[in-house]
């Protein structure tokens, strides 16, 4: 996700939007940095993109 680009070759900023979901629910953290993603890239994945998130438990 990290190397994905907007149209004017912006790489994505994964940490900075990845905190800012922080406190999210796994299932809605995924989906909304998914979505956020595919923004940036205005739909336009040039490859394959995998995210897996995970919590320590308390």
């Amino acid at each position: 996700m990290s190397e994905a680009r907007d149209a004017r070759g912006a790489f994505y900023p994964l940490a900075e939007r990845a905190a800012a979901l922080g406190n999210a629910a796994l299932e809605d953290f995924t989906d909304a940095l998914a979505a956020d993603l595919l923004r940036h890239a205005e739909g336009r994945l040039q490859d394959d993109a995998s995210l897996l998130a995970v919590r320590a438990a308390a």
